[in-house]
């Protein structure tokens, strides 16, 4: 069972911050150091300095800041508790446009074991230690998880859609490329009790936010400890959640690619044939031509098999790599599920990383070795240019696999899915109290 509960949201004061698309910012966990200081340089009130703090006692800087900006009127909160309805319209690489609905509003926190809300990716310590540590200093949410939902008649983004019909948003804003953003409050409790009814019986997914997911569960138990009684209502028990349906054909998932460095080089001959001794082997010339031809190539033959585009530094060519046989992973991962073990995002890290590169698991997740990216010609290019040997070019999974692995209490490789876009931060926050 999933409990929903509208909350008091805290926003950018519109009258003292006129523009909102200088203060709106990408994700923490996406931008760049240089794209940090463009934010910081950006406004003096971009939300980046509360997200990603530059201050050397980053924590306690933030809480300060976040009050004073409380102090000075920049964020205003909520008198009136809402769910909080986004409209947000985008366009994809090939210029399709799209418009995904979702709502903002709390939603208490289960343990994984319970099955009610589940996780599809792993997880790293040290991202989930520093939002903890955020959380305790400032007592507040910044930025929600995105959670997914299934339910084939779209019932709440229809009713959500007809109660705003007419009515203009309160907060509307267009993002430097071209993302536009709009908001409505619904505070009709009939509306919302629906809403939470219909959720009752929903199973949740997260598909972004699973580090905050687990800082804040982390942060909950230590209130829990701290207060020594509590009944479960408490704010601490929630977490700001967008809440989108899968089911909606504007749920886009992107492929994560990657460059891979740090495993011991191997002679040309000797790398080929190991690959040759899994997998059937496509080639096309590193030219402009080529590239396009194998990205190409690529998309057209992981719409019926499983397979990975990869390109190794000083190698000519471009290879796409189908696997010869399905044994070869069941006998080298015979204790993970089919659906996960077929996954092309699998074989990548399994066979090609681990077995045939010599990359341990704990190597692959040291930080230093992987680089992630959604631009697969970026990726291309940074192989040329930059300190890695190899760039592996993926498809996306499908959104029934991942739910078929979650629902599994399976989870897959780190990086393995990115939905498109990542919701920005600055837009709502929510104060724990």
């Amino acid at each position: 069972m999933v409990r929903v509960a509208p909350f008091r949201g805290l926003f950018y004061n519109q009258k003292k911050i006129r523009n909102l698309a200088k203060v709106i910012a990408p994700p923490y966990d996406v931008i760049s150091p240089e794209e940090q200081e463009r934010l910081y340089k950006k406004s003096p009130y971009n939300f980046v300095r509360l997200d990603l703090s530059q201050e050397p006692d980053s924590y306690n800087a933030v809480a300060q800041l976040l009050q004073e900006w409380r102090t000075q009127g920049v964020l205003e909160r909520d008198e009136i508790p809402a769910i909080y309805f986004l409209v947000h319209r985008f366009t994809l690489k090939g210029g399709a446009q799209k418009v995904r609905q979702g709502f903002f509003a709390l939603t208490q926190l289960r343990d994984f074991s319970d099955g009610a809300i589940r996780p599809h990716e792993k997880t790293l310590d040290a991202p989930k230690e520093d939002r903890l540590k955020l959380m305790l200093a400032c007592n507040a949410q910044l930025s929600p998880i995105f959670a997914l939902y299934a339910e084939p008649k779209l019932t709440i983004d229809r009713m959500l859609a007809a109660q705003v019909d007419g009515l203009a948003p309160f907060i509307e804003v267009e993002q430097d490329n071209g993302e536009e953003c709009r908001l409505w409050r619904i505070t009709d409790p009939t509306l919302i009790e629906k809403i939470q009814q219909e959720m009752n019986d929903q199973r949740l997914l997260i598909a972004d936010g699973h580090h905050r997911y687990e800082a804040t569960l982390n942060y909950r138990d230590q209130m829990r400890s701290e207060r020594g009684q509590w009944t479960g209502r408490e704010a601490f028990n929630y977490i700001m959640a967008y809440f989108a349906n899968m089911n909606d054909e504007n749920v886009v998932i992107l492929p994560t690619h990657r460059l891979v460095r740090g495993y011991t080089h191997k002679p040309f001959l000797e790398l080929e044939e190991a690959l040759q001794a899994y997998f059937y082997l496509e080639q096309h010339p590193k030219t402009s031509e080529g590239k396009i031809s194998f990205l190409k190539a690529l998309k057209t033959a992981g719409k019926k098999h499983r397979v990975i585009g990869a390109s190794f530094k000083r190698d000519p060519r471009y290879l796409i790599l189908r696997l010869k046989n399905k044994r070869i992973m069941q006998r080298l991962a015979p204790d993970i599920s089919a659906p996960l073990r077929e996954l092309d995002v699998t074989t990548l890290h399994l066979l090609i990383l681990e077995r045939i590169l010599g990359m341990p698991p704990e190597h692959q997740v040291n930080g230093e070795t992987i680089r992630y990216s959604q631009d697969e010609e970026g990726v291309l290019q940074s192989l040329e240019k930059e300190d890695f040997q190899a760039a592996f070019i993926l498809n996306a999974p499908k959104a029934e696999e991942i739910l078929t692995i979650a629902n599994g209490g399976e989870k897959m490789p780190q990086k393995s899915t990115y939905f498109y876009p990542k919701l920005s931060s600055g837009l709502i926050v929510n104060e724990i109290d």
